[in-house]
């Protein structure tokens, strides 16, 4: 019985860190996009669409 109980709990603990893993890696790549993002000047877009002449 005891067996059983702790069988439980141990797949249980492993399902739970691989959750925790898997949630990390998606805010870890979410906070990246934040944080890499940056707004392009409006020069470089002016630059930008007089290059096609």
């Amino acid at each position: 019985m005891n067996w059983i109980i702790l069988m439980i709990l141990g797949i249980a603990a492993i399902a739970l860190i691989i959750f925790l893993m898997r949630q990390n890696q998606k805010d870890k790549k979410v906070m990246e996009k934040e944080m890499n993002y940056f707004e392009k000047p409006d020069e470089q877009e002016a630059n930008d669409k007089d290059d096609g002449l």
